[in-house]
């Protein structure tokens, strides 16, 4: 009998579900969008009802466009958001909805890290800066504003426990990659730094435990095979966290390899064999942490806000695009870079700042905002597009040139994946940007291909990691820079990074987070 492997990446704006052949072919596959709550400035919650159902449609989808016996998919790997996560009672019901990664509403928990450890003792300990995006500060916020939640808490999960629970697995586990932003481990040993929770005086016994290495957590119960279309008694096995997957469905399992990824967050990591010298790497601005290969570490690059840069684009100003992608059956995405493309590098002068819920890597600026800068009367809606796209790689080459800086050396190569690898046009910015040869995957949703390797090699359906992305994983080839426009690109962002630093030194984005807060209503 053929055997077929399914993935799924739950994501902060939707659910991908693929299901796989053993030569990495998508056999089928389903999508669903859901929303995040934004009730209070730099506040993400998620309605955990509302993702599941949307997973739900997604593998419905998936399970029905199938083509053989759906009993032919032996395992199901999951990949879910990092650093997202909600608190739950005994029965593995959410007490209130999940406060989401990109959520900075505990800027004062991350003043507080700040003051009771230190930057170099925090990062040492953790291979984290200090920063309100992590679990730390916000389970801290937590105990301190909403104590009648945290005394009902009966455990903290991530999405993939929730997920892999109402699937059918009965197991109390977390897999260390997809906790990565937590910031409560120990980087060294990947294991919870009892330090850290002493030190806030947060339980331990209310995280779960960790399970590092490629196993079954269980099967589809006969509840989940009705509202997945997956088949009662599949196998279920932790994939990791989605940037994480992202890595193994991009074939980088080996040092000097990278892979970018362009989702709602834009993410590059790339493979460490060996735990991190976290006394070099004091100032390096890069993040450090849990590989879903077992036992290895990676470290990271992020930008908080670029493929949801893209999407607040088409829905505050791009009303033109989408009623004309509906007329010619089209994705509105195309015709935006399509006008893109038709404005010059550089746009005139014109930057845009993507900033929307912080700057991460190298600065992690928690108070950063959004901004454009250089708007005259020449500039028109193709203008802008294009400035939206090139803002965000801009502050991805910031995460690019840290990391190099880390590694000690250029990177051999930059894979792309993510919806926005799915964009010629984008990918060549990147190339050019960074002046970097990149490929392009030719399956660009690379967690969920991930999640399907870990899992079918979780749960003994496929006998080996590397065999596996030897045999599923394949690029279109490689993308080289045009090195005449990495020049002109280069002015212009050492213009951006420039301005970006000077609103940084003049305080500006505080006082804005400070002025916001006054005048905003119901803020914490």
């Amino acid at each position: 009998m053929e055997k077929y492997f399914a993935g799924i990446d739950a994501g902060t704006t939707g659910t991908t579900v693929m299901i796989f052949d053993d030569q990495g072919n998508i056999m089928s596959s389903g999508y669903s969008e859901y929303r995040t709550k934004h009730p209070h400035p730099g506040w993400v919650d998620q309605d955990m009802h509302e993702l599941w159902a949307g997973l739900c449609i997604a593998a419905k989808q998936a399970t029905s466009r199938f083509k053989g016996d759906i009993s032919q998919v032996v395992s199901i790997g999951v990949s879910s958001q990092r650093g997202s996560f909600v608190p739950v009672d005994e029965n593995w019901d959410p007490l209130i909805d999940s406060i989401v990664w990109s959520d900075t509403r505990a800027t004062k928990e991350a003043q507080w890290i700040n003051k009771e450890f230190g930057h170099d003792e925090y990062y040492s300990i953790t291979g984290l800066n200090p920063s309100a995006i992590w679990v730390y500060p916000k389970i801290k916020w937590l105990k301190d504003n909403r104590p009648e939640v945290y005394e009902k808490t009966w455990k903290f999960v991530n999405g993939q426990e929730w997920i892999l629970h109402n699937l059918g697995s009965t197991e109390l586990f977390a897999n260390p990659s997809a906790l990565n932003y937590n910031g409560m481990f120990d980087i060294t040993t990947l294991d919870y730094a009892p330090e850290l929770f002493e030190r806030a005086g947060l339980d331990m016994d209310l995280m779960p435990p960790l399970v590092p290495d490629l196993r079954r957590v269980g099967t589809v119960s006969a509840a989940g095979a009705a509202a997945t279309g997956f088949a009662e008694g599949t196998v279920l096995s932790p994939g990791g966290g989605d940037q994480q997957c992202a890595a193994v469905g991009s074939g980088v399992n080996k040092a000097g390899m990278a892979e970018l990824s362009l989702g709602t967050a834009a993410v590059m990591v790339a493979q460490l064999d060996e735990a991190p010298d976290m006394v070099e790497n004091l100032t390096s601005g890069v993040s450090f942490g849990a590989h879903a290969i077992p036992h290895r570490w990676d470290m990271e690059g992020t930008a908080h806000a670029a493929g949801v840069v893209l999407r607040w684009w088409r829905d505050t100003y791009g009303q033109p695009e989408v009623e004309a992608a509906k007329a010619l059956d089209l994705n509105p995405y195309d015709i935006i870079t399509l006008e893109a493309a038709e404005a010059p590098i550089g746009c005139h002068g014109l930057l845009f700042f993507p900033f929307f819920n912080s700057q991460a890597n190298p600065h992690f600026h928690d108070n950063a905002r959004g901004g454009m800068l250089g708007i005259t009367q020449i500039h028109t809606r193709k203008h802008a597009a294009r400035a939206v796209l090139e803002g965000v790689i801009y502050e991805l080459r910031m995460a690019v040139e840290a990391m190099e800086g880390a590694l000690g050396r250029p990177f051999d190569t930059i894979r792309l994946s993510g919806g926005g690898a799915k964009s010629l046009f984008w990918s060549q910015m990147q190339a050019d940007i960074y002046g970097r040869r990149v490929e392009r995957l030719k399956v660009s949703e690379c967690a969920v291909l991930g999640a399907a390797i870990l899992g079918a090699v979780g749960a003994g359906a496929l006998p080996d990691l590397d065999e596996a992305i030897e045999n599923m994983v394949h690029t279109h080839g490689f993308i080289e820079p045009n090195m005449a426009n990495h020049a002109v690109y280069t002015e212009y962002f050492h213009v951006f990074e420039k301005a970006f630093l000077a609103l940084v030194e003049g305080n500006v984005y505080n006082e804005l987070a400070e002025v916001t807060s006054r005048h905003s209503q119901g803020t914490a």
